[in-house]
């Protein structure tokens, strides 16, 4: 009889064990079931308003993407900018020594009217063969 006392014991205790655990469980999730909910509206805005938002928006993307092309104009512009001048210094060059080389020449014999362009010489310009317009 000792033996099944024991195990009725055992049996109880483990039970006993058992509902506390689950009280324990449902109680801590009691705690976590209550949550609070903030639901907030937004003021009522009439169709005007709204319109005027997004234009104010669309006007304000409009502005950042001319800004950035313009910058990116600038810095073109920059290049370009820098390659006339690096082509200015080469014809500024050109042409001193086209006088040096004018100069030269023009003790030995001076200028012909076939020399000159044809703005200079009077005639019209032409890219025909024979001198024709």
């Amino acid at each position: 009889m000792k033996s099944s006392s024991v195990t009725i014991k055992t049996m109880v205790l483990l039970v006993s064990a058992a509902v506390l655990v689950g009280y324990l469980a449902a109680a801590g999730g009691a705690v976590e079931r209550t949550r609070e909910y903030e639901i907030t509206v937004p003021p009522y805005q009439s169709d005007t308003a709204r319109m005027i938002a997004a234009y104010e928006r669309l006007s304000d993307q409009y502005l950042t993407l001319v800004g950035r092309h313009l910058a990116g104009l600038d810095s073109s512009d920059r290049m370009i900018l820098q390659k006339l001048e690096a082509l200015e210094k080469k014809l500024d060059e050109l042409g001193k020594k086209v006088d040096r080389l004018s100069g030269s020449n023009a003790s030995h014999e001076g200028p012909s009217e076939e020399g000159r362009p044809a703005a200079e010489s009077g005639r019209p310009f032409t890219d025909r063969p024979g001198g024709r317009p």
